[in-house]
């Protein structure tokens, strides 16, 4: 248990830790979104709990782990897959159908919403527009995946979901959720001043392990949020492919995307190097 380590870090340390990162790692490689979830959490928990405690060799392979797990949980095939038979397989319906689909595949669902159903969610189902086919009619319109294909998109879904969960582990690691929240807001209030007074001050207190990382091991965390920031836009921006997999059986009732990987890797780095600007300690650090 991450209290026990805790509670006899200074002990356990030297023998545990390398283990716990391995086993972490391991959990987040598993074709299994809930023990890729544990995975990503007990990372940030292990962290934040033992953060004040670690050494700078510590904080180094912590970074490094994370930098592992970032590269092996890019989803790249979403750019790479093409259709076993060609278009001619995934687009054999008729003209009618073909035209349905195009017309609903306008539309786009954020891969991670498809990977995570909350018993929370109590919206209601839109009502079909006159004329449009249902989500029942579209999903018999739709080819199913073969089995191959379908463990295939079930993998990618899932690093899908870690990249974002990684994502916010570094956020929640770096800041805390709540400092990250309060400084949003600050900086949006600033930012909506009159933008000729340059002289405003942002709160900014040395909460989350900020303070306890190099500007190298920043950076390097900033590497990985830059890369997934990266694959996102990318994946985003290419209309075709997208449809392709949505129109194979890809999640989703309508094209993927991964916006919601592309926003906030972004947001998570500018926060990092505002923070950084603003921190006059680590002025030689640029």
């Amino acid at each position: 248990r991450s209290s026990d380590l805790t509670q006899y870090f200074e002990v356990l340390n030297s023998v545990l830790l390398d283990d716990i990162f391995s086993q972490l790692y391991w959990c987040v490689q598993q074709d299994n979104e809930q023990l890729a979830r544990s995975g990503t959490n007990c990372l940030e928990n292990v962290v934040i709990l033992n953060g004040e405690k670690f050494t700078l060799e510590i904080w180094d392979r912590t970074c490094n782990c994370m930098l592992s797990i970032f590269k092996t949980t890019i989803p790249h095939a979403l750019l790479t897959w093409r259709a076993a038979g060609g278009d001619n397989d995934v687009m054999s319906q008729s003209g009618m159908r073909e035209k349905q689909l195009d017309t609903v595949s306008q539309k786009s669902v954020d891969i991670h919403e498809t990977a995570q159903i909350r018993s929370s969610d109590n919206r209601r189902p839109t009502q079909p527009i006159i004329g449009s086919p249902t989500s029942e009619e579209l999903h018999k319109t739709r080819p199913i995946a073969n089995l191959p294909e379908q463990k295939l998109f079930a993998a990618l879904l899932i690093k899908c979901v870690v990249q974002l969960e990684l994502i916010q582990t570094i956020d929640n690691i770096v800041f805390f959720p709540a400092t990250s929240k309060k400084e949003d807001a600050e900086n949006l209030a600033a930012a909506q001043r009159d933008a000729a007074d340059f002289d405003f001050h942002v709160d900014t207190q040395d909460q989350g392990m900020y303070c306890f990382l190099t500007s190298q091991q920043l950076f390097k965390l900033l590497d990985c949020l830059l890369e997934s920031h990266r694959f996102a836009k990318a994946f985003n921006s290419n209309n075709e492919q997208r449809t392709a997999l949505w129109k194979a059986g890809f999640k989703g009732k309508s094209k993927p995307n991964l916006l919601k990987q592309e926003t906030s890797s972004l947001a998570c780095g500018l926060r990092i190097l505002f923070r950084m600007y603003m921190d006059k300690n680590r002025a030689s650090a640029g």
